[in-house]
């Protein structure tokens, strides 16, 4: 009676995890998850990379003043240019991370495939057949283990990216959304003072200009030295935002993409490896 109402419960786990295996929705929702996590690896590059265009333009700024005939140097690539390669990395990882989510897409498109189906199907057949019918013992114990290969095969990229999208929105979402954010505001600020610095510098190179036009721009250049030290502490304000933000990122999308995923997958095998060796 007890050996009976375990095959029972073994077909019933075996109907049902092939019902679940063609449920279109696995496939949908695996999906739907990954091609957010893809779009958000690209939005996130897309700031990188402009915010590396904003960081070059202001490390080319030098701007010589000469207040009373003493001159001074406005070189804010001392302070940007070591912000300016972490960026370059961060971009760098953001496109590992795209490819990364790229080869979960199509690993998930192979998980569905219908030959997967269709063999995870037969499998299923094979295994109750030999339970009920052929009781075949070693038939019923390879019929079983193939089952739960194909299983495995089936659910795991589905599961993995059903797990990972769980993570980041408990855990990673505020820390993404928060970076991204100040990124943008970098990004905004340092171009402001990029264009501030280029207006208060501009001359007139007109040969014809007056000696009034002339003492006005000697005035101007003189007011301007006043405003180095603010812009300084302007660029060093930014970059430290973009540093402490561009960490957190990475934080985030190497969880996601590299860390959970291989976590998942260790746990995931080891069960199965279990079941598989010790039917």
């Amino acid at each position: 009676m007890i050996s009976r109402m375990r095959r029972l419960i073994f077909v019933v786990l075996i109907l049902v995890t092939t019902a679940i295996a063609w449920w279109p929705s696995l496939d949908a929702h695996g999906n739907a998850t990954v091609n957010d996590a893809f779009k958000r690896a690209l939005v996130t590059w897309a700031i990188a990379r402009s915010l590396n265009g904003v960081l070059s333009v202001a490390q080319g700024t030098e701007v010589a003043i000469q207040p009373a005939g003493i001159g001074v140097n406005f070189t804010p690539g001392e302070i940007l240019d070591p912000i300016n390669d972490l960026v370059e990395r961060f971009s760098w990882i953001m496109m590992l991370a795209a490819s990364s989510l790229g080869v979960q897409q199509v690993l998930l498109a192979m998980s569905g495939w219908q030959g997967v189906l269709v063999a995870l199907t037969l499998a299923a057949a094979v295994a109750i057949g030999a339970q009920w019918y052929i009781k075949n013992p070693w038939l019923a114990k390879f019929s079983g283990r193939f089952f739960l290969f194909l299983v495995l095969l089936r659910f795991l990229m589905p599961g993995i990216a059903i797990a990972n999208q769980w993570v980041y929105s408990t855990f990673l979402n505020s820390d993404y959304q928060n970076a991204t954010a100040q990124l943008s505001l970098a990004q905004e600020q340092i171009s402001e003072i990029n264009d501030a610095v280029k207006a208060e510098n501009s001359t007139d190179d007109n040969d014809d200009q007056s000696a009034l036009q002339i003492a006005r721009d000697a005035v101007r250049r003189l007011g301007n030295s006043v405003n180095i030290d603010r812009h300084m502490d302007e660029y060093r304000a930014a970059a430290e935002r973009i540093s402490e933000n561009t960490i957190r990122l990475v934080v985030v999308f190497v969880m996601q993409t590299l860390v959970f995923p291989l976590i998942f997958l260790f746990f995931t095998v080891r069960l199965f490896r279990r079941l598989l060796l010790n039917p």
